[in-house]
């Protein structure tokens, strides 16, 4: 299901009998190896110290959906509007003014 070097984010952050080594809800995470016996995540940000090989149960976790923000991006850059070209007062335009020595 994950991949090492994968981007996930934590789903459920909720302490039971163990403690869970600074895991935050919400956050994301690099998945670095499993654990043999169960399949945890090992995470490069967080450790469990409770763990024998500082993994997580990897139903805490879901993958980070990169379709769902590139796709959002496409939309909000295909919905931009050009903005307007501002009017120049005419009176408000520069002027040029020549000096002369001879004056």
């Amino acid at each position: 299901m994950f991949k090492v070097g994968e981007i996930v984010v934590c789903v459920n952050a909720k302490r039971k009998w163990y403690r869970l080594g600074g895991l935050e809800k919400n956050e994301m995470y690099t998945v670095t190896g499993f654990n043999p016996y169960d399949g945890g995540l090992i995470l490069k940000e967080a450790k469990s110290p409770r763990s024998g090989c500082n993994a997580y149960a990897a139903g805490r976790f879901r993958k980070v959906d990169y379709g769902f923000a590139d796709n959002l991006l496409h939309e909000l850059q295909v919905q931009e509007t050009p903005m307007p070209q501002p009017q120049i007062n005419p009176e408000l335009e520069p002027q040029k003014f020549e000096l002369s020595l001879l004056n």
